[in-house]
């Protein structure tokens, strides 16, 4: 089966592209992968990250690229967010439920580390019965760096004069502790907070937690076995887990929610050198 691109340009002039890569495979399960801030000078949109280690996976693949970038050429993280006009996360859900439904797809795994990790969860979130598995994910952009939040809202939101009025307008967009609060619990969630990253664990990780009812510092499920959270060191501050690690955990999400194995598939060393270093 051949790997395919898939476009949708934009309904509406200035709307943003949806760009995806599926790579099907003969597996009852879809693994989709979202990618988190981009560096300008060595990447260039469509983002489809982790191929290389997701190939591992007895699964269909489908990655997911942030035309939230294409707004324009210097922002470098937008998290999937949109413009004030079009939301982006909604719009691949649609999409992502029409593959589902047409593949036969039982399980649904969304992957992402930080502000992949991000659009995993507010993309999972919208799709039934699947389970996002982010690593260190932001949990609201307004808890994020100051110069990033900023750059969003002047590129996506030009007619908002802040963040703070952006986020009183779009809060379920931004905020995914306020996402998860009003939005019907129809998905389940396998977060892992790398401890060694101070700022996240404080930031984001810390609130989520609470806000399902799981103690920060001892993790696991919530009341409602939904969600489940894992706090370890797995990298020094702020950095991607390795790829042993990123497999390992969908693994598990899937075997705790699922309730059976995803196994791997044999190594390919040609076909994982094609797709690039991670």
């Amino acid at each position: 089966m051949q790997d395919t691109h898939i476009v949708f340009e934009p309904d509406v002039s200035g709307g943003l592209p949806l760009r995806m890569l599926f790579e099907p495979a003969n597996s009852g399960t879809l693994v989709i992968s979202l990618h988190g801030a981009m560096d300008r000078g060595r990447f260039r949109v469509p983002r489809f990250e982790w191929r290389r280690t997701l190939n591992r996976l007895d699964a269909a693949r489908l990655y997911l690229s942030d035309s939230t970038l294409e707004i324009n050429n210097s922002l470098e993280i937008g998290w999937y967010v949109g413009t004030e006009g079009q939301d982006l996360v909604a719009e691949y859900a649609t999409v992502v439920n029409q593959i589902i439904a047409a593949g036969g797809y039982s399980s649904v795994v969304c992957v992402g580390s930080s502000a992949g990790g991000y659009g995993a969860l507010a993309l999972s979130r919208r799709i039934p019965n699947s389970v996002a598995v982010a690593f260190s994910p932001q949990t609201t952009i307004g808890g994020y760096h100051l110069a990033q939040r900023k750059a969003l809202a002047s590129a996506a939101f030009p007619r908002h004069k802040s963040y703070e009025q952006v986020e009183q307008d779009f809060g379920t967009r931004v905020n995914l502790r306020k996402l998860y609060r009003e939005l019907r619990p129809v998905n389940f969630v396998h977060l892992v907070q790398n401890t060694g990253d101070q700022f996240h664990f404080e930031a984001h990780y810390v609130p989520f937690a609470l806000a399902n009812g799981v103690n920060p510092d001892k993790g696991g499920f919530d009341p409602r076995r939904k969600v489940n959270l894992v706090a370890e060191r797995y990298e020094n501050e702020h950095a991607p887990p390795s790829r042993g690690y990123f497999i390992s955990h969908i693994q598990q999400a899937h075997l705790n929610f699922y309730g059976r194995e995803l196994r791997l598939r044999p190594a390919d060393p040609v076909r994982e050198a094609e797709l690039g270093p991670r």
